[in-house]
């Protein structure tokens, strides 16, 4: 197990406006989770990764944020104290969980945040037809971008007309561990 052991936990209010009714949290410990970030990174999508610097920041649903370090898990966004430890339960259950798993799993050095919304842009119908919610294709492109929508959203991209454009989509995602935040 890389990491059993959690040395401190500490859950406070953002510093620059304690009234906000949502948690941070820092737990730190003494194992170096570093060599499991580029597997975490391929089976959670993340959403940043610096390999330099040996930092993975994941973003999840409703604003949550996780960020983990070699020696620290940050959380960000979480509605309350439970939340917060179910958060680093969940974390570090994935942690140790992909870590054991490693030898099947690809590492993925590139990150979500990699992504152009101009690229997702030229391989979609451009019909702004707002079937997908959003007023234009633009508009789905960036929350595309995001993973804040699924690819289904986009109803006209399923045409067979569209098919060829829908698979470099698709490509092009998942070459930098795209997926929307509701695969969590």
């Amino acid at each position: 197990m890389l990491l059993d052991r959690i040395e401190n936990f500490d859950i406070f209010r953002p510093k620059m406006d304690s009234s906000k009714e949502v948690l941070h949290a820092i737990a730190t410990f003494e194992a170096d989770i570093s060599p499991a970030f580029p597997y975490v990174n391929a089976e959670l999508g993340g959403w940043d990764y610096d390999q330099a610097n040996q930092v993975l920041l994941l973003k999840l649903s409703d604003g949550k944020w996780i960020t983990l370090h070699p020696q620290k898990i940050a959380i960000r966004g979480a509605r309350d104290i439970e939340e917060c430890h179910a958060l680093l339960e969940w974390i570090k259950g994935q942690i140790n969980n992909i870590y054991a798993r490693r030898e099947t799993i690809t590492p993925r050095y590139v990150s979500q945040a990699g992504l152009k919304i101009m690229e997702i842009l030229k391989l979609l119908p451009m019909t702004n037809c707002k079937l997908c919610g959003y007023p234009t294709c633009m508009a789905y492109a960036a929350a595309l971008r995001e993973g804040e929508v699924s690819l289904e959203a986009c109803k006209p991209l399923w045409e067979e007309k569209y098919r060829e454009k829908r698979e470099k989509l698709e490509v092009y995602l998942q070459s930098f561990g795209w997926r929307a935040l509701d695969e969590f």
